[in-house]
């Protein structure tokens, strides 16, 4: 029985091979040439991303009339519409945003060959673009990775941490430390650390010493908070209305530097994390009854996750998963 398992085995790879054979016998060499290239799919991943012939054509170093060209003969030899065209605004099709997140992964991965051809091993250069919410949490992560690969270079931003997801949804990042209730389903997400949601006040504040502090009196207390795309606080207004109270917001700032310095002027309360503020001379931490909790995550595209910077990150901040802050 097992022989003639393998027989049937090997007769259907023959088989296999001789259509392959033939279609390969099939497609002349002309219709091999004309296969996509690296530079198209680079070419139109650059114009689905700025949304802008221009652009793409400057960011790429070429003229704008040849990424034109060049967009145009992949429609023409798909026959498909891969940039939607409406007067000024170009966006790109269904079929081309479908495709983007396997093009960019291939381009991503074609530089890494190119790369590891010329240093003759990976990650011996190379860059890496990666986003950061809450720099308190990052930072080491990012040290030791910097140091173990000196030659990548690293471009880190700090941003709220739904513009940070978005930012990897559209490919302009690679990889992203965010704040979140749950992990993102359709992202690859490495939980790093559970943090508590509290109340930020000047040291001496009547709230530092008062205990957990009830929903009815945050209710009544002018707050002060990060931007609605920011991953804390989405999590506090969850909370919030939970409780059936709708925060007053006494101020909106863009980073936790500029909430804290707002919270030392007396301007209101923050809401952070208890790991933001950690042992801080002039800011204290209050927590909130019935507890708040949010998670902190290294997220990327399954399809970046297989990209060796990526990986090597991960790899990276995997070591520092519940670690305590300095």
């Amino acid at each position: 029985m097992a022989t003639s398992a393998y027989t049937r085995n090997s007769t259907t790879s023959v088989d296999a091979t001789a259509r392959c054979d033939a279609f390969g016998a099939g497609m002349g060499i002309e219709d091999r040439r004309l296969m996509i290239t690296l530079a198209q799919l680079r070419m139109l991943e650059a114009v689905a991303r700025f949304e802008s012939f221009s652009r793409a054509a400057e960011a790429l170093g070429v003229s704008q009339p040849s990424v034109s060209a060049q967009v145009r003969a992949l429609e023409a030899r798909y026959r498909l519409r891969l940039i939607a065209r409406h007067g000024h605004d170009i966006r790109p099709s269904p079929a081309a945003e479908a495709l983007l997140p396997k093009m960019r992964a291939l381009l991503a991965l074609a530089e890494e060959i190119e790369s590891a051809l010329r240093a003759e091993r990976d990650l011996l250069t190379g860059a890496l673009r990666v986003g950061y919410s809450t720099h308190q949490f990052v930072m080491p992560a990012l040290s030791r990775f910097m140091a173990a690969h000196p030659g990548v270079r690293l471009e880190a931003r700090s941003m709220a941490s739904y513009d940070l997801l978005d930012m990897l949804r559209r490919g302009t990042l690679e990889a992203a430390f965010c704040t979140l209730p749950a992990p993102e389903p359709e992202l690859d997400c490495l939980e790093l650390r559970s943090e508590e949601v509290v109340l930020m006040v000047p040291v001496g504040h009547p709230l530092a010493q008062a205990g957990a502090v009830a929903w009815d009196t945050i209710a009544r207390t002018p707050l002060i908070r990060r931007e609605p795309a920011s991953g804390t606080r989405k999590v506090f207004d969850a909370a919030a209305a939970t409780a059936g109270i709708s925060p007053l917001t006494a101020l909106d700032l863009g980073s936790w530097e500029s909430m804290r310095a707002a919270v030392i002027a007396g301007i209101g309360v923050g809401v952070a994390m208890r790991g933001e503020i950690g042992v801080d001379p002039a800011v204290a931490a209050a927590p909130i009854a019935g507890g708040v909790k949010v998670r902190h995550y290294l997220a990327a595209t399954p399809e970046m996750r297989a990209v060796a910077t990526v990986a090597a990150l991960f790899e990276t901040a995997a070591c520092f998963v519940n670690e305590d802050l300095p």
